[in-house]
């Protein structure tokens, strides 16, 4: 397993919109974080940057005015994140409902239509995020019998596993961080899911599936949705679904624009604070 850098920084007031705004902007180099107030925690795999680079980013927030003059790198060694998840805030979550998530360590009276065991490591998919839940919503809303279904940058697995529990044909994980890899593996066998099919890898992977979605779902950032876009359309086909999330209300109309080039039209989009998931099919 990685080794990885916690940054932890304090977000200025207005904390939330800057919260938004610092998380948004370490996604772009490849960041993924949380926060709790005004304490936002980013991580990401010694080696991806280093130190220097990082601490450029940081001075731009902090020139800025996003977020406090002090903060903290420290590197992190593999941790029970099942035992920090239970320190810090993961609660049972109703989505849709007809979706309970919960983790292994939860006792609660909440039911639902499904019920999803995630226990989180470092992948952050829990279903409390605004991207994760609407993304959860739009799959709730859509007929998956014997669908093949892609969850591409798959984290904890939160959103394929319940494509399965709906009744779809296969689904095809893919992620690129093989914390997420081994995370969506464990999640997928704590929910007796057997026909979930993980790859640890990119969007170049899907040279070998030409055609063979009928629903991608990507719940990434905005720079790599626009960079994948075109490796999505190669493996739909007429008729297919692409929901797209991660990115901002700011970003619809360029990442609109891209799918566009490939006969990806937008039929819906929600919203949820900033953050928005988008529906496109493929005409």
């Amino acid at each position: 397993m990685k080794n990885y850098l916690e940054v932890s920084l304090t977000a200025t007031e207005p904390i939330e919109a800057h919260v938004e705004i610092i998380t948004a902007y370490l996604s772009e180099f490849g960041f993924e974080g949380s926060a709790e107030d005004e304490q936002v925690k980013a991580y990401i795999a010694v080696g991806e940057h280093s130190e220097t680079d990082i601490k450029v980013l940081i001075d731009e927030l902090i020139e800025k005015g996003l977020c406090e003059k002090a903060y903290q790198i420290e590197t992190i060694a593999p941790k029970n994140w099942n035992e920090e998840w239970e320190k810090n805030y993961f609660q049972p979550i109703v989505i849709g409902e007809q979706c309970l998530i919960k983790s292994s360590f939860h006792q609660t009276d909440l039911k639902a239509k499904y019920e999803i065991v995630i226990d989180p490591k470092m992948s952050f998919g829990t279903g409390h995020h605004e991207t994760t839940s609407m993304m959860a919503e739009y799959i709730l809303e859509l007929e998956l019998a014997d669908k093949m279904i892609l969850d591409m940058g798959t984290g904890t697995g939160i959103l394929g596993i319940l494509a399965s529990l709906i009744g779809c044909k296969k689904v095809i994980g893919i992620d690129n961080d093989s914390w997420c890899y081994e995370n969506a593996q464990e999640n997928i066998e704590k929910n007796h899911i057997d026909n979930f099919e993980m790859h640890l890898g990119d969007a170049g992977l899907l040279k070998s599936y030409p055609n063979a979605f009928d629903l991608i779902i990507a719940n990434i950032n905005r720079h790599i949705l626009l960079a994948d876009i075109k490796y999505y359309h190669q493996s739909m086909h007429k008729g297919s679904t692409l929901l797209l999330s991660g990115f901002y209300e700011s970003d619809l109309e360029e990442i609109e624009k891209e799918c566009l080039k490939y006969g990806l039209k937008r039929i819906d989009y929600k919203m949820k604070r900033s953050w928005v998931a988008a529906q496109f099919n493929y005409q």
